[in-house]
């Protein structure tokens, strides 16, 4: 009688499942870059997202993030050293102040830029970076 070896069962890259899909988390963040690029394609040229695919990607931003950022079971951060980046990090949130020097308008007409566009923040008073440039962007080529 010959033995089989044991087969480890791995999960596979996504799983279409009843009502959604599922996706592993070192995929979203790629994901989310690609689609948010498209995505501001199609805004630049004049086009709406319809809010269901604005809170998808909203999901898979977070999930990217919380894949980035995850701990090991002990507690430690699972990145090492050489993974952190400087305090000047292009990544890290904007502040409503700085985003409104960016666009030269104030603080309160900044966010109001960032609602017409469907841009929330990522908190209270802070921006991701790359909602910052597109916003930067659209105002520049709008004024």
């Amino acid at each position: 009688m010959t033995t089989q070896p044991e087969r480890r069962q791995t999960p596979p890259p996504a799983v279409l499942a009843a009502g959604g899909v599922w996706l592993p988390a070192e995929v979203c963040h790629p994901l989310w870059l690609v689609l948010r690029a498209h995505l501001e394609g199609r805004r630049a040229d004049g086009g709406r997202v319809r809010p269901e695919i604005a809170a998808a990607l909203d999901t898979l931003r977070a999930a990217g993030l919380a894949h980035l950022t995850d701990t090991s079971p002990n507690g430690h951060d699972q990145r090492t050293s050489t993974d952190i980046t400087a305090s000047s990090d292009p990544r890290r949130l904007v502040t409503t102040e700085e985003l409104s020097r960016r666009l030269g308008v104030t603080g309160r007409h900044a966010r109001r830029l960032a609602a017409a566009e469907g841009i929330t923040p990522a908190a209270r008073g802070l921006w991701h970076p790359d909602d910052a440039r597109h916003l930067t962007r659209t105002h520049r080529k709008a004024t």
